[in-house]
Protein backbone atom coordinates (compact mmCIF):
# COMPACT_ATOMS: atom_id res chain seq x y z
CA UNK A 1 0.00 0.00 0.00
CA UNK A 2 1.39 3.42 -0.94
CA UNK A 3 0.42 6.95 -0.03
CA UNK A 4 0.05 9.63 -2.65
CA UNK A 5 -0.52 13.37 -1.99
CA UNK A 6 -2.26 15.55 -4.57
CA UNK A 7 -2.01 19.35 -4.34
CA UNK A 8 -4.80 21.42 -5.93
CA UNK A 9 -5.30 25.16 -6.27
CA UNK A 10 -5.58 27.41 -3.18
CA UNK A 11 -3.04 25.24 -1.35
CA UNK A 12 -5.48 22.37 -0.76
CA UNK A 13 -3.69 19.03 -0.35
CA UNK A 14 -5.50 15.68 -0.45
CA UNK A 15 -3.86 12.38 0.58
CA UNK A 16 -5.07 9.14 -1.01
CA UNK A 17 -4.11 5.58 -0.22
CA UNK A 18 -3.81 3.17 -3.15
CA UNK A 19 -3.34 -0.59 -3.30
CA UNK A 20 -1.81 -2.69 -6.08
CA UNK A 21 -4.33 -4.56 -8.24
CA UNK A 22 -4.89 -8.17 -7.31
CA UNK A 23 -5.45 -11.15 -9.54
CA UNK A 24 -8.64 -10.99 -11.57
CA UNK A 25 -8.89 -7.17 -11.38
CA UNK A 26 -8.82 -4.64 -14.19
CA UNK A 27 -7.20 -1.22 -14.06
CA UNK A 28 -9.82 1.51 -13.45
CA UNK A 29 -10.74 3.70 -16.39
CA UNK A 30 -10.46 7.50 -15.92
CA UNK A 31 -10.66 7.43 -12.16
CA UNK A 32 -13.32 4.72 -11.84
CA UNK A 33 -12.83 2.23 -9.00
CA UNK A 34 -11.16 -1.07 -9.78
CA UNK A 35 -13.61 -3.97 -10.09
CA UNK A 36 -13.25 -7.73 -10.04
CA UNK A 37 -14.08 -9.40 -13.33
CA UNK A 38 -16.56 -12.25 -12.90
CA UNK A 39 -15.69 -15.55 -14.58
CA UNK A 40 -17.47 -16.33 -17.82
CA UNK A 41 -20.70 -18.26 -17.55
CA UNK A 42 -19.98 -21.96 -17.28
CA UNK A 43 -16.36 -21.42 -16.23
CA UNK A 44 -14.90 -23.29 -13.28
CA UNK A 45 -15.14 -21.81 -9.85
CA UNK A 46 -18.81 -22.38 -9.06
CA UNK A 47 -20.19 -19.37 -10.95
CA UNK A 48 -23.97 -19.39 -10.88
CA UNK A 49 -25.85 -19.03 -14.15
CA UNK A 50 -27.66 -15.70 -14.43
CA UNK A 51 -31.42 -15.53 -14.22
CA UNK A 52 -33.43 -15.59 -17.42
CA UNK A 53 -34.78 -12.59 -19.25
CA UNK A 54 -37.03 -10.36 -17.17
CA UNK A 55 -35.72 -11.86 -13.95
CA UNK A 56 -37.03 -15.31 -14.73
CA UNK A 57 -34.69 -18.03 -13.55
CA UNK A 58 -34.01 -21.04 -15.72
CA UNK A 59 -35.66 -21.60 -19.09
CA UNK A 60 -32.36 -22.54 -20.66
CA UNK A 61 -31.15 -25.72 -22.28
CA UNK A 62 -30.05 -28.38 -19.84
CA UNK A 63 -26.81 -30.32 -19.98
CA UNK A 64 -28.37 -33.74 -19.56
CA UNK A 65 -25.16 -35.10 -18.07
CA UNK A 66 -23.18 -34.51 -21.25
CA UNK A 67 -19.37 -34.45 -21.18
CA UNK A 68 -19.36 -31.67 -23.79
CA UNK A 69 -17.82 -28.83 -21.78
CA UNK A 70 -16.71 -25.23 -22.21
CA UNK A 71 -13.13 -26.32 -22.78
CA UNK A 72 -14.06 -28.06 -26.04
CA UNK A 73 -14.67 -26.51 -29.42
CA UNK A 74 -17.94 -27.16 -31.19
CA UNK A 75 -17.40 -28.79 -34.56
CA UNK A 76 -19.45 -28.09 -37.67
CA UNK A 77 -21.96 -30.92 -37.85
CA UNK A 78 -23.53 -29.72 -41.09
CA UNK A 79 -24.18 -26.62 -43.17
CA UNK A 80 -27.29 -26.68 -45.35
CA UNK A 81 -27.48 -24.46 -48.44
CA UNK A 82 -30.14 -26.47 -50.31
CA UNK A 83 -29.62 -27.63 -53.87
CA UNK A 84 -29.52 -25.77 -57.17
CA UNK A 85 -32.55 -27.72 -58.35
CA UNK A 86 -35.52 -25.79 -59.82
CA UNK A 87 -38.29 -24.42 -57.60
CA UNK A 88 -40.01 -27.12 -55.57
CA UNK A 89 -43.29 -26.83 -53.63
CA UNK A 90 -43.63 -28.54 -51.29
CA UNK A 91 -39.99 -29.11 -50.40
CA UNK A 92 -38.70 -32.67 -50.73
CA UNK A 93 -35.80 -34.74 -49.45
CA UNK A 94 -33.99 -34.05 -52.73
CA UNK A 95 -33.78 -30.35 -51.86
CA UNK A 96 -31.29 -31.06 -49.07
CA UNK A 97 -27.65 -30.55 -49.97
CA UNK A 98 -26.73 -33.02 -47.18
CA UNK A 99 -28.38 -36.25 -48.26
CA UNK A 100 -27.24 -38.10 -45.14
CA UNK A 101 -29.81 -35.97 -43.26
CA UNK A 102 -33.57 -36.56 -43.30
CA UNK A 103 -36.05 -33.75 -43.98
CA UNK A 104 -39.12 -33.33 -41.75
CA UNK A 105 -41.96 -30.90 -42.55
CA UNK A 106 -44.78 -29.98 -40.15
CA UNK A 107 -47.96 -27.95 -40.39
CA UNK A 108 -49.04 -26.77 -43.84
CA UNK A 109 -46.49 -28.85 -45.73
CA UNK A 110 -47.82 -27.85 -49.13
CA UNK A 111 -46.96 -24.20 -48.53
CA UNK A 112 -43.25 -24.73 -47.76
CA UNK A 113 -41.24 -23.98 -50.90
CA UNK A 114 -37.62 -24.26 -51.94
CA UNK A 115 -37.15 -21.27 -54.23
CA UNK A 116 -34.49 -20.98 -56.92
CA UNK A 117 -33.08 -17.72 -58.26
CA UNK A 118 -30.12 -17.06 -60.49
CA UNK A 119 -27.60 -16.70 -57.67
CA UNK A 120 -29.32 -18.14 -54.59
CA UNK A 121 -31.72 -20.71 -53.19
CA UNK A 122 -33.85 -20.33 -50.07
CA UNK A 123 -37.00 -21.48 -48.33
CA UNK A 124 -40.18 -19.47 -48.84
CA UNK A 125 -43.20 -19.91 -46.54
CA UNK A 126 -45.44 -17.07 -47.75
CA UNK A 127 -48.09 -19.49 -49.04
CA UNK A 128 -48.51 -21.56 -45.85
CA UNK A 129 -52.10 -21.44 -44.56
CA UNK A 130 -51.22 -22.20 -40.96
CA UNK A 131 -48.12 -22.50 -38.80
CA UNK A 132 -45.27 -24.54 -40.24
CA UNK A 133 -41.94 -26.04 -39.19
CA UNK A 134 -38.92 -27.54 -40.95
CA UNK A 135 -36.37 -29.81 -39.25
CA UNK A 136 -33.70 -32.33 -40.18
CA UNK A 137 -32.35 -35.39 -38.41
CA UNK A 138 -29.42 -37.78 -38.77
CA UNK A 139 -30.60 -41.43 -38.87
CA UNK A 140 -27.27 -42.57 -37.37
CA UNK A 141 -26.71 -39.95 -34.66
CA UNK A 142 -28.21 -37.59 -32.13
CA UNK A 143 -26.84 -34.06 -31.90
CA UNK A 144 -25.14 -32.98 -28.67
CA UNK A 145 -25.74 -29.21 -28.64
CA UNK A 146 -24.83 -28.41 -25.06
CA UNK A 147 -22.41 -25.52 -24.51
CA UNK A 148 -20.76 -24.48 -26.81
CA UNK A 149 -23.19 -25.90 -29.39
CA UNK A 150 -24.76 -23.31 -31.68
CA UNK A 151 -26.88 -22.70 -34.77
CA UNK A 152 -26.34 -20.11 -37.49
CA UNK A 153 -29.35 -18.86 -39.48
CA UNK A 154 -28.96 -16.77 -42.65
CA UNK A 155 -32.32 -15.07 -43.14
CA UNK A 156 -34.08 -12.27 -45.00
CA UNK A 157 -37.55 -12.00 -43.49
CA UNK A 158 -40.40 -9.61 -44.17
CA UNK A 159 -43.75 -8.81 -42.57
CA UNK A 160 -42.94 -9.05 -38.84
CA UNK A 161 -41.63 -12.61 -39.18
CA UNK A 162 -39.24 -13.97 -36.55
CA UNK A 163 -37.47 -17.21 -37.44
CA UNK A 164 -37.01 -19.27 -34.26
CA UNK A 165 -34.83 -22.31 -33.58
CA UNK A 166 -36.72 -25.53 -32.89
CA UNK A 167 -35.50 -28.86 -31.54
CA UNK A 168 -37.00 -32.28 -30.96
CA UNK A 169 -35.22 -34.12 -28.16
CA UNK A 170 -34.66 -37.84 -27.82
CA UNK A 171 -37.67 -38.17 -25.52
CA UNK A 172 -39.98 -37.09 -28.35
CA UNK A 173 -40.76 -33.58 -27.07
CA UNK A 174 -40.55 -30.40 -29.17
CA UNK A 175 -39.22 -26.99 -28.10
CA UNK A 176 -38.92 -23.54 -29.67
CA UNK A 177 -36.61 -20.66 -28.75
CA UNK A 178 -38.04 -17.34 -27.62
CA UNK A 179 -35.23 -15.59 -29.49
CA UNK A 180 -35.43 -15.31 -33.27
CA UNK A 181 -34.15 -13.60 -36.41
CA UNK A 182 -36.38 -10.69 -37.44
CA UNK A 183 -36.94 -8.62 -40.54
CA UNK A 184 -34.02 -7.44 -42.64
CA UNK A 185 -33.67 -5.81 -46.04
CA UNK A 186 -30.62 -7.92 -46.87
CA UNK A 187 -29.38 -11.37 -45.90
CA UNK A 188 -28.48 -11.46 -42.22
CA UNK A 189 -26.41 -14.08 -40.36
CA UNK A 190 -27.15 -14.68 -36.71
CA UNK A 191 -25.55 -17.20 -34.35
CA UNK A 192 -27.49 -18.78 -31.49
CA UNK A 193 -25.68 -20.40 -28.56
CA UNK A 194 -28.34 -22.96 -27.74
CA UNK A 195 -27.56 -23.23 -24.03
CA UNK A 196 -28.10 -19.47 -23.71
CA UNK A 197 -31.55 -19.44 -25.32
CA UNK A 198 -34.86 -19.27 -23.50
CA UNK A 199 -37.11 -22.14 -24.53
CA UNK A 200 -40.83 -22.88 -24.71
CA UNK A 201 -42.63 -26.18 -25.00
CA UNK A 202 -44.00 -26.59 -28.49
CA UNK A 203 -47.54 -27.88 -28.76
CA UNK A 204 -47.80 -29.94 -31.94
CA UNK A 205 -51.37 -31.26 -31.98
CA UNK A 206 -54.83 -29.95 -31.15
CA UNK A 207 -55.79 -32.06 -28.11
CA UNK A 208 -57.03 -29.62 -25.45
CA UNK A 209 -59.89 -31.23 -23.53
CA UNK A 210 -61.32 -27.92 -22.32
CA UNK A 211 -61.58 -26.33 -25.77
CA UNK A 212 -65.07 -25.11 -26.76
CA UNK A 213 -64.62 -26.49 -30.27
CA UNK A 214 -63.98 -30.19 -30.90
CA UNK A 215 -60.33 -31.20 -30.63
CA UNK A 216 -58.57 -32.42 -33.77
CA UNK A 217 -55.63 -34.60 -32.70
CA UNK A 218 -54.48 -35.05 -36.30
CA UNK A 219 -54.08 -31.29 -36.80
CA UNK A 220 -50.57 -29.87 -36.38
CA UNK A 221 -50.94 -26.51 -34.66
CA UNK A 222 -47.30 -25.74 -33.71
CA UNK A 223 -47.92 -23.27 -30.89
CA UNK A 224 -45.40 -22.09 -28.28
CA UNK A 225 -46.60 -22.91 -24.75
CA UNK A 226 -45.02 -22.97 -21.27
CA UNK A 227 -41.41 -22.28 -20.26
CA UNK A 228 -39.18 -25.30 -20.74
CA UNK A 229 -35.64 -26.62 -20.30
CA UNK A 230 -34.83 -29.14 -23.05
CA UNK A 231 -32.07 -31.71 -22.75
CA UNK A 232 -29.73 -30.51 -25.47
CA UNK A 233 -27.32 -33.42 -25.08
CA UNK A 234 -29.49 -35.70 -27.28
CA UNK A 235 -31.30 -33.71 -29.94
CA UNK A 236 -33.20 -35.85 -32.45
CA UNK A 237 -34.25 -33.10 -34.88
CA UNK A 238 -33.29 -29.44 -35.33
CA UNK A 239 -34.69 -26.74 -37.55
CA UNK A 240 -36.75 -23.54 -37.57
CA UNK A 241 -40.21 -21.94 -37.71
CA UNK A 242 -41.74 -18.47 -37.49
CA UNK A 243 -44.87 -19.72 -35.67
CA UNK A 244 -47.10 -17.88 -38.16
CA UNK A 245 -49.03 -18.58 -41.37
CA UNK A 246 -47.62 -17.10 -44.53
CA UNK A 247 -48.59 -13.69 -45.89
CA UNK A 248 -47.15 -14.17 -49.39
CA UNK A 249 -44.11 -12.08 -50.43
CA UNK A 250 -44.83 -9.16 -48.05
CA UNK A 251 -44.82 -11.50 -45.03
CA UNK A 252 -42.61 -14.57 -45.12
CA UNK A 253 -39.52 -16.21 -43.65
CA UNK A 254 -36.62 -16.86 -46.02
CA UNK A 255 -33.72 -19.09 -45.00
CA UNK A 256 -30.81 -19.08 -47.44
CA UNK A 257 -28.52 -21.31 -45.37
CA UNK A 258 -28.06 -22.57 -41.84
CA UNK A 259 -25.42 -24.46 -39.91
CA UNK A 260 -25.29 -26.53 -36.73
CA UNK A 261 -22.21 -26.77 -34.49
CA UNK A 262 -21.74 -29.31 -31.70
CA UNK A 263 -20.93 -33.00 -31.85
CA UNK A 264 -22.72 -36.18 -32.80
CA UNK A 265 -23.69 -39.01 -30.46
CA UNK A 266 -24.52 -42.48 -31.90
CA UNK A 267 -28.17 -43.49 -31.55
Amino acid sequence: MTRRTYVFGFGLAVAMWTMPLGAGQEAPASGAPAVSQAPAEGAQGGAQAPAGRGGRAGGRGGGGGSSFGTGENAELIFEERWTRAPLTQPMTQENLGNQHLRLHLYGDIGGIRKTMHEIEDYTYTGETRNNWMLTVSDPQNYFDLTLPGKVMLRTRNTGFRQTHVVVKTADGNYYVSEEGSGESRAWMNRDYILSDLHWRNLTMVDTLDNARRPAAPDRAVIVAAGVATPDLSRVDEIGFTDLMPGGFIPATSRINSWAVYGKTVPR
